[in-house]
């Protein structure tokens, strides 16, 4: 081989050398990316609302896609890992209508960014909200003193455009409430006075007296109730309205609840009450049920300083095989510790015979009755028996003379023996032993006599009609004279 040759072989391996080498890296390609919908052509009414949920994609030819950044104005970005989300867009204050500019930028491994972000501009529209009462807990036709309404205000854009919820009674102005309630109670400032009046409104469960009133509420005339919402585009919703119904006014300081199915013990308590008590009010608790119990019936109470409930102790399948007075349990005990003055008779029901039954009722809580027997055998009281009046009553009144045979009668032992008020009057059957207290009372801070709880249908004690009529006539006007 000549030099001149070898010359050339060293040089042409030299250049295959280089040939082979890596040389100088290729630049990094910047990610591409595109969002899954290219346009919304929508306008007018088919405008998509305030939540919009919207994917995108990215792909990298050189690397891979570590994430994304997002930007409304195509200045300042958020970045995410997410493909896709939901968006919840504010329209502006006063429109009904607004576009959304989108921008979305895939992000590789060496942090570059598409050049091109993809965009897509979204066109909303604004939903007014809906403001709707509940059509399964409607006022009744007529409302003793208070009523309670329930309802809803929604909002497809989302609850929190929601700016304001507004009520009025009949033509009165609109008053607006706070947006996280759903109840409201009302009651007339001047349950009395007949005719145009301001009402009272009560928030919540719990009753918290609204400032504000509503005007042009009736009493003794037709009322009804209207509801509307704003929104933050001030769309306002369609008015809604309840049933029409008559406000009752209160005509007394005395409120009779009448809780019994036999219309004698209705003709009785009316005849005695008419002759020992200047006017009362009545209410047919089983047909005119408050649209809620609590806190309505509680501020119906609340306008009465006295309260006579007469109850036949039926377990209602309509109140879950309750009494009327255990669910009505809890506005009693609040009617007590504002100061007013119970009157209570009523019998129970067979399945109180069962002491796990009986003791976990609600009356043992704001009745002066500690517990009943858990014998076996029955305890009755025979026509003409006598139940004598004892403690603070004992040599005031006259005894209360049964006017009828009574079986299952159900005597107790209350709080505070030295608060019974008549015992006796029974016989054992069955080898039944037990208490022989039929009245008991209970009393309030100040010592007076708040409560006064008979345990057997008073009605049926009238063998000595002047009897029970004296012995009402001290509970109203004496004992609750207060």
């Amino acid at each position: 081989m000549t030099s001149s040759l070898r010359l050339s072989l060293l040089i042409a391996l030299a250049a295959f050398t280089a040939a082979c080498d890596k040389g100088a890296p290729l630049d990094n390609l910047a990610p591409d990316t595109r969002i899954f919908l290219e346009s919304i052509e929508l306008t007018g009414q088919n405008r998509l609302n305030s939540v919009v949920q919207l994917y995108w994609s990215g792909e990298d030819q050189d690397g891979y896609v570590v994430g994304y950044e997002v930007s409304f104005d195509g200045q300042v970005w958020d970045f995410t890992t997410q493909s896709d989300s939901l968006f919840r867009f504010d329209i502006p204050a006063g429109s009904d209508t607004v576009d959304i500019d989108l921008y979305v930028r895939a992000v590789d491994n060496d942090q570059a960014r598409d050049p091109d972000p993809a965009f897509l501009r979204i066109p909303l529209k604004n939903r007014p909200p809906v403001a709707l009462f509940d059509t399964l807990s409607v006022i009744a036709d007529t409302v003793f003193s208070a009523g309670s309404v329930l309802f809803s205000i929604n909002d497809a854009d989302g609850n929190e455009t929601i700016e304001q919820v507004e009520v009025k009674v009949n033509n009165g102005a609109w008053v607006a409430i706070p947006r996280n309630i759903s109840f409201l109670s009302f009651l007339p400032e001047q349950p009395r006075q007949t005719g145009t009046q301001a009402i009272r409104l009560f928030l919540g469960p719990d009753a918290v007296e609204a400032a504000e009133t509503l005007s042009d509420g009736t009493v003794a005339g037709d009322n009804r109730l209207y509801l509307r919402a704003r929104d933050i585009a001030g769309s306002y919703s369609e008015i809604d309205s309840t049933n029409l119904f008559f406000l009752r006014q209160q005509t007394s300081d005395l409120l009779v609840v009448d809780d019994h199915a036999d219309i004698e013990a209705d003709q009785l308590y009316r005849q005695v009450l008419g002759s020992v008590y200047t006017g009362f009010d009545w209410i047919d608790i089983r047909s005119n049920r408050p649209t809620t119990w609590d806190p309505t019936l509680g501020l119906i109470l609340g306008v009465y300083d006295k309260v006579f409930w007469f109850s036949d102790g039926s377990d209602l399948p309509s109140l879950g095989q309750q009494l009327t007075l255990e669910v009505a349990a809890s506005a009693l005990q609040g009617f007590l510790n504002e100061g007013g003055k119970l009157f209570v008779t009523t019998k129970f029901p067979a399945t109180f015979n069962d002491p796990t039954v009986s003791l976990a009722s609600p009356l043992f809580g704001f009745s002066p009755m500690d517990s009943l027997s858990s014998s076996v055998g029955q305890a009755r009281i025979p026509r003409d028996s006598v139940l004598r009046p004892v403690g603070a009553v004992a040599g005031q009144l006259a005894p209360l003379v049964c006017g009828t045979f009574i079986t299952g009668a159900d005597p107790f032992y209350p709080k505070d023996p030295n608060d019974a008020l008549f015992q006796g009057g029974l016989v054992s059957v069955g080898g039944w032993q037990g208490p022989n207290t039929f009245v008991a009372r209970s009393r309030f801070t100040n010592g007076e006599t708040n409560q006064v709880f008979v345990s057997v249908e008073l009605h049926k004690l009238n063998g000595t009609p002047s009897a029970l009529e004296a012995f009402l006539d001290w509970v109203m006007n004496e004992a609750f004279g207060w």
